[in-house]
């Protein structure tokens, strides 16, 4: 319909979404969205959307369908059409409103006095025209030019792409790279949208469908190679078996259509293509990632010379006695067994699950190290919460992560850091948590001569990001391994610690009481009522820092983590009047809320569990949130920014690791069939230290307990271990004078 701005409600000016009143003429708008206290002709409505028209001075058509919501039934905004003014008196008033730079009322007036009616087609077509006007220089004009070709290309290019759900940011980016031949450029080459970080596939293909491209245009399949490719990444492998992944792309780029549409040769001649630009590699069958090829062989290369660097033995029988005694602590033979391999070997990995004493081996080498004169120590953990957690435990006051300590500021930053991690002796926690691009980056800048020291939960998950680096390493039978399995005195009362050594022993017959408690649920709507009840009393005999909602699903289903947070956070934070929100893309956030930041920026680190403090707008009118975070590190952010924060009520299982919580409440049921396996089962229930509260099916948590199958990940990090051990140790050999060093050499 067509209308026309009259007023902002809201305005986002950072992602663009807002909410204003429009005037119109027409009929069709319903009874309960008309605003009941106008009186004049017509109507006034709201409506709500991303970049909508607002100036008075321009007749807009919207389109899009009447929603209700708690504010009244509303337009949501799917695509406009901002329509020029044919009248004297409109060009005049649009060209002074402000819309384009450099036409101000008198010259607006000026220039209609001159052109008339056909003002719009003169600045179209015969711009020069404008010279003839008094005051408009050949500056003044380019600078006019610029504002209203940009302004226009901007506005066509955002009412063509509103319909595809491209938001006001990502249209901005289409514009900075392609400038006024942004439009053209979509409609007749939509690919090169791929070109353009934070576009998918799929929404670029749609915008291709809708003008007819070619479907075996090769930047198409490009586009397709490198979005199949990603979705391989982000189930955890570095590689796809070529003809699998192949056949993958193949049913991609012919979904939707009737017959075939792109051929398997012509998949195969673009791959070609990007293998031979080393964009992607192919090794005995199978294909990579460039970039996760260069991280995988990168990490086995500096993983085989730390191995070889040849470090002297040394004898700590002596100093293990008395570390015991100055520790007022009595280590196990496997314990002992890991504190000798530590020095020992160059490098050496320590593993076992909850309550085996890996935190005491840790102290015990911690000590060992000083009375030796080991140099600078490192502690690190993959996150700021492990590492936090190592601090604590360990006593020593300065462990990091590992984004920190190798400078990097964020997830997006490049690997290409210099200098290297001067510490003599670093113990890497939590290790299970570290992906391929992470290890191979802070493998790469351990110098020669360091002692490493990796330790963490081989039963654990593997990584959110792809690889599977820990577990490949504690097998590849290169790297000496100690295997912590005896659960100590302190920890042998526990439910949690009992029940998960039953686990890994496939013994389903848990231990149900005191701080291991299972609560019947037939259902994911019977489980979340249980989930919120429980939650609201743990929390009031607890504090919210001590509970935690674990679950597998992030959006299936009513026990899902988006279905809990919104629940726990109208429960937890209901809406008041006085209490501020901000909007970020689709989620609203008010003052109050407890957060989970999903990424790592300066010094904030992914999994960080915070609080939303104040929302507020600053002097320049910027609405801002402020987080604070553990140890009162504080954050402003604003809209955009917050696109890396999310409600923390309820999280997934993968996003908790790594974490520690007293209490731990857990939804398991069978609708969870794809993630009813034990790693997971496992991971939740270790992240309690004191309770747990299963809510769900004892048949769900069975079966997971029973189905050993872990994440299955493509890599081949362990065999390029041992084969870089082999060739460097074969070289070595070959050396006149090596010392009489000799290793043996491991067989694949």
């Amino acid at each position: 319909m067509k209308c026309r701005f009259v007023k902002e409600i809201f305005h986002n000016r950072d992602n663009g979404f807002c909410i204003f009143v429009y005037h119109t003429e027409e009929e069709g708008v319903p009874e309960a969205a008309k605003d009941p206290y106008y009186k004049g002709g017509g109507c006034q409505f709201t409506a709500t959307g991303t970049g909508l028209p607002e100036s008075e001075a321009v007749e807009t058509e919207l389109s899009g369908k009447w929603v209700n919501s708690k504010y009244g039934l509303q337009l949501q905004v799917e695509s406009y059409e901002e329509i020029l003014p044919q009248t004297k008196e409109g060009i005049k008033g649009y060209l002074s409103s402000g819309m384009i730079k450099g036409i101000g009322p008198k010259l607006a007036e000026l220039i209609v006095e001159r052109f008339g009616t056909r003002t719009f087609d003169v600045l179209d077509h015969y711009p020069d025209s404008l010279l003839e006007i008094k005051g408009i220089t050949r500056k003044k004009l380019d600078s006019i030019l610029l504002s209203y070709q940009g302004s226009h290309a901007m506005r066509d290019l955002a009412a063509y792409l509103t319909p595809f759900k491209v938001t006001p940011k990502k249209i901005r980016k289409i514009y900075e790279e392609f400038g006024t031949d942004a439009l053209d450029t979509v409609k007749n080459q939509p690919f090169s949208l791929c070109k353009i970080s934070g576009f998918g596939f799929l929404t670029v293909d749609e915008i291709a469908k809708a003008n007819k491209g070619k479907p075996d245009d090769p930047m198409r399949i490009e586009g397709c190679i490198l979005y199949c490719m990603e979705q391989e990444m982000q189930e955890g492998h570095l590689y796809q078996d070529k003809q699998q992944f192949q056949k993958k792309v193949y049913g991609q780029l012919n979904a939707g259509y009737d017959r075939e549409a792109v051929t398997e040769m012509a998949v195969y001649k673009v791959l070609y293509q990007m293998v031979k630009e080393k964009r992607m590699y192919y090794e005995t069958g199978a294909l990579y990632p460039a970039h996760m090829y260069g991280y995988e062989c990168g990490a086995a290369k500096k993983l085989a010379s730390l191995l070889l660097a040849g470090q002297e033995e040394q004898d700590i029988t002596f100093l293990l006695a008395e570390a015991q005694e100055e520790l007022g602590i009595s280590l196990s033979p496997k314990q002992e067994e890991g504190v000798r391999k530590a020095f020992r070997h160059p490098v050496s990995i320590i593993t076992g699950g909850p309550g085996t004493g890996k935190t005491t081996v840790q102290r015990v080498l911690l000590y060992v190290n000083e009375k030796l004169g080991g140099g600078s120590v490192l502690l690190t953990a993959p996150t700021g919460r492990a590492s936090r957690r190592m601090a604590e435990s360990t006593g020593w006051p300065d462990a990091m992560t590992m984004h920190s300590a190798l400078g990097l500021t964020s997830d997006e930053d490049s690997e290409e850091i210099e200098g290297t991690l001067e510490a003599g002796f670093i113990i890497a926690d939590e290790f299970t948590m570290s992906d391929m691009r992470l290890s191979y980056i802070f493998f790469a800048h351990i110098r020669a001569g360091s002692r490493l020291v990796l330790v963490g939960d081989v039963d654990q998950l593997p990584s959110v990001g792809p690889g599977n680096v820990f577990r490949e390493l504690v097998q590849c039978g290169v790297i000496p391994v100690t295997v912590l399995d005896r659960i100590f005195r302190q920890a042998e009362g526990s439910r949690i610690i009992a029940n998960a050594k039953r686990m890994l022993e496939n013994n389903a017959a848990l231990d149900y009481g005191a701080g291991f408690a299972f609560i019947p649920a037939d259902s994911a709507a019977e489980a979340a009522k249980k989930v919120q009840e429980l939650y609201r009393v743990s929390v009031d005999a607890f504090g919210m820092d001590k509970v935690q909602v674990l679950t597998p699903y992030r959006k299936k289903g009513e026990a899902s983590v988006d279905a809990l947070n919104e629940k726990l956070w109208e429960m937890m934070n209901p809406k008041e009047e006085w209490k501020p929100e901000i909007r970020s893309g689709r989620r609203t956030f008010r003052m109050g809320d407890r957060i989970i930041h999903n990424k790592n920026k300066n010094e904030i680190s992914n999994g960080d569990i915070g609080y939303i403090k104040n929302i507020y707008v600053d002097e320049n009118g910027t609405e801002l949130a402020e987080l604070e975070f553990s140890d009162g590190r504080r954050v402003e952010y604003g809209s955009d920014e917050l696109e890396m924060v999310e409600h923390a009520y309820a999280t997934t299982v993968h996003k908790s690791q790594g974490s520690e919580y007293p209490m731990v409440i857990l939804p398991w049921l069978p609708m969870f069939y794809k993630m009813l396996r034990r790693n997971i089962l496992y991971t939740a229930v270790t992240r309690a230290g004191v309770q747990v509260a299963i809510i769900g099916s004892k048949r769900a948590v069975c079966t997971a307990i029973r189905n050993t199958e872990c994440d299955r990940r493509n890599t081949r990090l362990g065999e390029r271990v041992i084969r870089e051990y082999n060739r460097l140790l074969e070289e070595k050999e070959k050396q006149p004078e090596n010392g009489g060093y000799r290793q043996e050499v491991i067989n694949l």
